[in-house]
This record gives structure tokens, sequence and C-alpha cells, in this order.
């Protein structure tokens, strides 16, 4: 009997485990942008590390990428470092980069102040995760990212650790529409 308990506990740690490794170790997947609406997006508020609120309606009109995020998401933190330079690099073409962490204020007051990264962290708990789901979230994972334009249209979404590299080829096309226009 006690044989078989400890079976099953190894075979569900390893389940866990292949899953949780399957998603650290896999390339962003993207989910379908249509079926989620931003209208959540910008009636919510969330505490800064200062525990300043910070209502998203601050960011309308501009080209969003939000990312939701948790200090104890290796691949959230790993990201973390490409999404400042991003930032950096488009802010004066109306880009920001939003992070919103599934944790309260005092936990990411240390993290933000050991980890510079020049882009607005907010603390949302769990209403981040329901605001993330009202985003297209639907696997409920971190980290989870959604391209916002500035028209306030969803024009992608990412489960997993996203790159640099691939945001900067999604956000060209919105950048030349917006001059265009």
């Amino acid at each position: 009997m006690r044989k078989h308990v400890v079976i099953s506990i190894v075979v569900l740690a390893a389940a866990l485990l292949g899953v949780a490794a399957r998603y650290y170790f896999a390339a962003p997947t993207t989910a379908t942008p249509a079926s989620a609406s931003t209208g959540a997006l910008f009636a919510a508020s969330f505490p800064d590390a200062s525990g300043q609120q910070q209502p998203l309606e601050q960011w309308r009109g501009k080209t969003i990428v939000l990312n939701f995020w948790a200090t104890w998401c290796p691949p959230c933190r790993e990201e973390m470092p490409e999404l400042a330079e991003l930032h950096n690099q488009f802010r004066e073409q109306g880009v920001v980069v939003v992070g919103i962490a599934a944790e309260t204020a005092p936990q990411i007051r240390d993290f933000a102040q050991s980890m510079q990264v020049g882009y607005p962290l907010l603390a949302g708990d769990m209403q981040a995760m329901e605001l993330s789901a009202a985003l297209g979230n639907d696997k409920n994972v971190l980290p989870y990212t959604v391209l916002i334009d500035a028209e306030g249209r969803i024009a992608q979404t990412y489960f997993g650790r996203i790159s640099k590299s691939l945001l900067e080829q999604k956000l060209q096309p919105l950048l030349a529409t917006e001059t265009i226009q």
C-alpha cells in the first residue's frame, strides 16, 4: 500500500514538472486576440510598488505591452531586462511596457528595488489573474503578455516567456499604421 502511494506521488510530481517545463522552455504561443476585450483593462487601477494607485486609463492612446508576471516565476524574471530595453527603445514612439504582478505591493517593492526595470510595475494580486483572463489568458499561466494598439484593441497575446525581438517585429506594423493615420 505504501509503495503505491509513493509511486503515485512520484508520477504526479513528474507530470507537474513536465507541464511546468513545457511552459518554461517552450516558445511563446499566441491566443486569439479577437476573443478578448480591453474594456476591463482601462477600467482597472492597481497600486505600484510604493502603494500609489495607478489607473490603467492613463495609458489609453498608447501602444501597450502589458505583461502579467510574478516574482516567483523564473521566465517572468528572465524576460524583464528585455522588456525594459524595449520600453526604453520605443518610449518616444508612444509605446509603454506595463508589468502587472499577481502579487501585493509589499511583495513587489523589494523586488522592484533589486531589479531596476524602468517601466511601471503594478501589484494586481488575484485581480491581475482575473484581468489577464479577461484579456484572453484562458490557460491561467504566467508570464502572459498582451500587445494593445493605440486604439485600445488587442493586437496579439502570448503565453510564456516573450523575447524583445519578437515584440519588435509585432510592434513595427502597429507603429507604421499609427504614423499613417
